[in-house]
C-alpha cells in the first residue's frame, strides 16, 4: 500500500502526520511525503542576471522544502515506516493529484488547513478540491486518532466496496463503527409531486415506509461486512438531508472519523446526493475519508 501525506509544516498537516503514524498500516505499505509550490514569476525585464537570480531563489526554495520534509518525516522514520519524499511544482492541489496518479497511491492524507510562507500551501478548499479530483480516495485529517467511525453507505455497489477496502487496508481493524444509510423522503422535490399526483398520499406514505426500511437493509448490510472485516459496526438509518443526518450521527456517538463516498445512485438521487460528501468535508468536526466511486 502506498500513502501520500501532504505537508507544510502547518499544524494540520502535522495532525495528518500523526494520524498516519499511529494507525496501523498493512506491512509493507510506504509513506510518499510530498510538498507543493508556485515558480516564483519574474517581473522584471528579461536579463541573464535576473533569470540567475530566480532559479536561484526556486532552487533555495526547492532545498528548503526537502528540509522541511525530512523533519517532519522524522517521527514516521523511527516508527520503522518506509519514507519518501518529494516536492513539486503547481497548484497544491493540481500537483497533488498528479503525483498520486503517477505514483499509484492508494490514499492521500492531508489537512483540513494549510499555513506557510512557501507558496502554494494547503490553504482552505485545496483539501475539498483534492478530494473532487484526486484518483484515490483522501483523508483529510482533523484529529491525530481515531477511537470511533460513522461510515455512510445508499446501498449501491460501489458503497458496498468501501467496507472491503477498510478491511484490506487493516488501518481500522478493532475501532467501533456506526453504519449509516440515510432515505431522502421529502426529495427531490419534483419526484415526490409527480408520485403523489399519481399515487395519492396513502400510496405515498407506504412507499416512503418501503424506503425506509430498504435504507434499513442497506444500514445493516453495512454493519454485517464491516463486522465481517475486523470493524465492530451497529446499523443506523436515518431519514432527511443525508449530509445533516451523517453529520448528526457523528456528533451523537463523539466520532472522530466520517467515511463516505463521491457518487449517488441515480437518476433524481444524483442531483441530491452529488453534494453529500463536499457538504460532509467542510461541516464535519471529525476527519473525514471520501471514497472514490462510493455513496456521495
Amino acid at each position: 500500500m502506498r500513502i501520500m501525506i501532504a505537508l507544510d509544516g502547518s499544524p494540520g498537516s502535522v495532525v495528518a502526520r500523526d494520524l498516519v503514524a499511529v494507525l496501523q498500516w498493512p506491512a509493507g505499505a510506504t509513506m510518499l511525503l510530498i510538498s507543493a509550490f508556485h515558480e516564483p514569476t519574474d517581473w522584471t525585464p528579461t536579463r541573464g542576471s535576473t533569470d540567475h537570480w530566480m532559479h536561484g531563489l526556486s532552487e533555495a526554495v526547492r532545498a528548503e522544502m526537502h528540509e522541511q520534509l525530512r523533519e517532519l518525516g522524522k517521527p514516521l522514520v523511527l516508527m520503522d515506516r518506509d519514507v519518501e519524499h518529494d516536492v513539486v511544482e503547481g497548484r497544491a492541489a493540481d500537483a497533488i493529484s498528479a503525483v498520486a496518479g503517477e505514483h499509484g497511491v492508494d490514499l492521500i492524507v492531508m489537512g483540513s488547513r494549510g499555513r506557510g510562507r512557501i507558496g502554494s500551501m494547503l490553504l482552505g478548499s485545496v483539501a475539498a478540491e483534492v478530494a473532487a479530483q484526486a484518483p484515490c480516495p483522501v483523508l483529510v485529517a482533523r484529529h491525530p486518532r481515531v477511537t470511533r467511525m460513522v461510515v455512510a453507505t445508499d446501498g449501491s455497489k460501489t458503497a458496498r466496496a468501501i467496507s472491503e477496502r477498510l478491511a484490506s487496508w487493516q488501518a481500522f481493524r478493532g475501532i467501533p463503527a456506526s453504519a449509516v444509510a440515510v432515505s431522502t423522503p421529502n426529495a427531490p422535490a419534483l419526484e415526490l409531486a409527480v408520485g403523489r399526483h399519481a399515487l395519492g398520499d396513502e400510496r405515498l406514505a407506504a412507499s416512503r415506509e418501503e424506503l425506509q426500511a430498504q435504507y434499513a437493509r442497506y444500514a445493516e448490510e453495512l454493519a454485517e461486512t464491516l463486522t465481517q472485516g475486523g470493524i465492530p459496526a451497529e446499523a443506523h438509518v436515518r431519514a432527511g438531508d443525508p449530509a445533516h443526518e451523517i453529520l448528526q450521527v457523528a456528533s451523537d456517538t463523539q466520532a472522530d472519523l466520517v467515511v463516505t463516498g463521491t457518487r449517488g445512485l441515480r437518476g433524481f438521487d444524483r442531483l441530491l446526493l452529488g453534494s453529500v460528501a463536499r457538504n460532509v468535508l467542510l461541516h464535519a468536526r471529525a476527519s473525514v475519508l471520501v471514497m472514490r466511486g462510493g455513496t456521495s
